[in-house]
């Protein structure tokens, strides 16, 4: 099987082809200097040609159905369902805290992804890798930092933007207990999150893009002022 993952719930987000067969085909990462809107399809297109690869030729796609950036999460699934209704292709929706952790899965140690959500609040979930793959050890929330922080007793791998703009906190709290990856995993990537969806379409948990929406953990802005 072969998907094509589409990840833009942060803003660096990405494509991936990725094959069950043939494991990485490509990669495109996607950049902070303009929005998804404007780079998403070109992406798309580039990867595609650039490794010879027919839209006829994808079996399914994977989209990161969030949390993360609302407008983000909103032009990533459109397309995807434009997509699908033009390919007659299914839908495999990743968590993308999930996938986020997945490519943490080198360490035994307790997985912390972190997306900045705003508002003094961050995107975060705990997950541990385990022999049987991995496994979400905490609901997905968005809390405050110290509230996350509170759920923590071990050693532990932060990564994301959310670690990133706490990590003088998270060091404070928990010191030497926690970890940092390296500058290149302190983001999602396109692949860890096709390589989710490879897994969910192999038990084949695909959802319906009729009723797809994103996950956001909380009401938009426009949506509290409408309250108001």
């Amino acid at each position: 099987m072969l998907t094509l993952a589409v990840d833009t719930s942060t803003p660096v987000g990405g494509v991936s082809l990725y094959g069950s067969d043939s494991g990485l085909v490509g990669e495109v990462r996607l950049g902070i200097r303009q929005t998804h809107s404007e780079q998403l399809m070109k992406a798309v297109d580039f990867l595609l040609k650039s490794s010879k690869t027919g839209i006829d030729e994808i079996d399914f796609y994977t989209i990161a159905i969030g949390p993360g950036s609302f407008t983000g999460l909103r032009v990533g699934l459109s397309t995807v369902k434009g997509l699908s209704f033009a390919t007659g292709r299914p839908v495999a929706a990743v968590s993308t805290l999930e996938a986020f952790a997945s490519s943490l899965a080198f360490t035994e140690k307790l997985i912390c992804p972190l997306l900045d959500a705003r508002k003094k609040e961050v995107y975060g979930g705990l997950f541990r890798w385990t022999g049987e793959g991995l496994q979400k050890v905490a609901p997905e929330a968005a809390l405050d930092i110290r509230s996350i922080l509170a759920l923590i007793n071990e050693e532990t791998v932060f990564a994301g933007s959310g670690a990133i703009l706490y990590k003088d906190v998270i060091m404070d709290i928990l010191g030497e207990s926690a970890r940092f990856p390296h500058e290149s995993l302190m983001h999602p990537l396109p692949t860890a999150l096709a390589a989710a969806g490879l897994h969910k379409a192999e038990r084949g948990e695909f959802s319906d893009p009729v009723t797809l929406t994103p996950v956001y953990l909380r009401r938009s802005e426009a949506e509290l002022k409408t309250k108001t």
